[in-house]
């Protein structure tokens, strides 16, 4: 089943809401994400059709055994985004989760679980080793931007 990145954005959230409750209201969700309370109930609606989510008019959201899984990937994946981006690259946490949130609604699983190969290959290096890798990210950090001229976003027209 595929999904749009907006019904990703909400699938992440009820999931990192549901860890601490045995459901998540609308109400949770819309401050969770800064929508409007009618926004979130008609995606909501969407989600239950498209079987991602269990909700009942005024009640709680719930997510469905394949919105679990989904939102476990996504979890996933967006934590190995922030690792890469802070451990090897040299982000700042702050910039790191903004732009993990970007990248995670783009990336195929395939780059995914080459990432996430990548990020256990790491994990397994010797002290040594793992210090050259991180080592690119911390001197990235100490040098001045190449493509600060550029629009933060595609729909900027960054492409040309």
């Amino acid at each position: 089943m595929t999904t749009t990145p907006t019904q990703e954005d909400y699938l992440e959230a009820i999931y990192r809401l549901s860890l601490d409750a045995a459901g998540v209201r609308t109400t949770d969700l819309a401050e969770r994400l800064a929508c409007r309370l009618p926004t979130v109930t008609r995606t909501v609606r969407r989600m239950a059709l498209a079987g991602f989510v269990e909700h009942e008019s005024r009640g709680l959201i719930r997510l469905t055994d394949s919105g679990r899984k989904a939102a476990e990937n996504l979890a996933h994946r967006h934590a190995d985004t922030v690792t890469f981006l802070v451990d090897v690259l040299g982000l700042t946490d702050k910039e790191a989760e903004l732009d993990a949130c970007q990248i995670e609604h783009g990336i195929s699983p395939l780059a995914a679980q080459r990432l996430h190969e990548f990020l256990e290959h790491v994990k397994g290096l010797d002290p040594l080793q793992r210090e050259i890798i991180t080592r690119f990210g911390l001197r990235r950090a100490l040098s001045t931007p190449n493509f600060d001229h550029l629009p933060v976003s595609r729909t900027a027209g960054w492409r040309g």
